[in-house]
């Protein structure tokens, strides 16, 4: 499960990792990097995944679900289990989450990184996941992987993007990690149902990625991975192959496609104590519009939970001058759910394990 990492400046719910007094997320990632790697950046910038992959194909034109406003209701449902004193069984507990969309731009994001120096890979437990060739990378030296996030770590190696989950760097400087899942940057970004990788929905990191080119040049073309706070229990949609959903079972599942409704307008953010605007700079304006513009045509993949609706972005997108707050003028209810395709159970226990 990924957290929100919100804002004090435009949050109520402003207790995220990468939240930061004075209402500023922090820029830099923990370890220092200002920037990827030129190759990384070089591969990103093509577009990872095939031109007919769901990430790079437009759905301006498509249908919208009938179920679509039941679905995004529930989407803003948060599960959560509360522990009580003196042994008493514990209760789950929903509320409605109505924050603004945030967009993470350290803390529960993804460092891509390729170049560096041949590293040690050690896999912590029994199942590995994908097989990594000879136990070994080519990584920088001067990123880490962030292990208080899930350690979620890509790496980029001859037209394949590694995604490591619970990865740390060790005191021999060898990277260890709890699974690890293989794509091919010229494949679909995605795999066959039931299939799990190193996220919940079983779908890439580097998948709607949020990069600093893109946002400099002004446009993002493909689609956004967002999180939202309750997406379906045991019900998934392709491209996602399998789901971390707790949300009500009526509730949009991790896989869905969702687009910018035509009728919404991004406010501007509001000041949650003072209840006054803050409006947005020329440079955070110009980036809002971009991310508004894609997410009409390309839309976003459900591809996790999070405590607020959340938009991902390389760790080093605040070179371009993204801040993380651009969109908090948006809810959930701005957006429709594009028609879904058939829907996955999981775990799959029907005997032969088809869905």
């Amino acid at each position: 499960m990924a957290a929100a990492a919100v804002p004090l400046l435009v949050s109520a719910c402003a207790s995220g990792p990468d939240a930061t007094e004075g209402g500023s997320a922090e820029q830099q990632s923990p370890s220092g990097m200002s920037s990827i790697s030129s190759e990384a950046a070089r591969v990103l910038a093509e577009r990872p995944f095939a031109a007919d992959s769901p990430w790079n194909t437009a759905i301006d034109g498509a249908k919208v679900d009938r179920h679509s406003a039941r679905m995004i209701r529930l989407s803003q449902e948060r599960v959560g289990v509360v522990e009580r004193r003196g042994g008493a069984a514990p209760v789950v507990e929903r509320r409605m989450v109505d924050e603004g969309l945030y967009i993470n731009t350290s803390s529960w994001t993804t460092p891509v990184v390729s170049g560096g120096v041949p590293t040690e890979l050690r896999c912590r437990q029994v199942d590995c996941g994908d097989p990594i060739p000879d136990d070994t990378l080519t990584v920088p030296t001067d990123v880490d992987p962030m292990p208080e996030y899930d350690g979620w770590f890509t790496v980029l190696s001859d037209g394949t993007a590694y995604d490591l989950w619970r990865a740390r760097r060790e005191s021999d400087g060898a990277l260890s990690y709890l699974y690890a899942r293989a794509w091919d940057l010229d494949g679909p970004g995605y795999d066959v149902p039931q299939t799990v990788s190193a996220r919940g929905s079983g779908l890439p990191f580097i998948g709607g990625l949020i990069m600093p080119g893109e946002l400099a040049a002004g446009r993002v073309e493909h689609a956004l991975a967002i999180s939202v706070p309750g997406p379906a229990q045991r019900r998934f949609v392709q491209p996602a192959s399998s789901t971390d959903g707790n949300g009500r079972w009526a509730s949009l599942p991790e896989g869905a496609r969702i687009r910018l409704r035509a009728d919404a307008v991004l406010r501007p953010p509001v000041d949650r104590v003072t209840g006054e605007v803050v409006p947005l700079s020329p440079q955070e304006q110009r980036v809002a519009d971009a991310l508004v513009a894609t997410l009409r045509r390309y839309g976003a993949i459900v591809v996790d939970r999070a405590a607020v609706p959340t938009l991902y972005a390389s760790p080093d997108v605040g070179t371009s001058g993204l801040v993380g707050y651009e969109l908090q003028g948006l809810t959930m209810a701005d957006f429709e759910v594009v028609e879904l395709g058939k829907i996955h159970i999981y775990p799959d226990t029907t005997e032969g394990g088809k869905s």
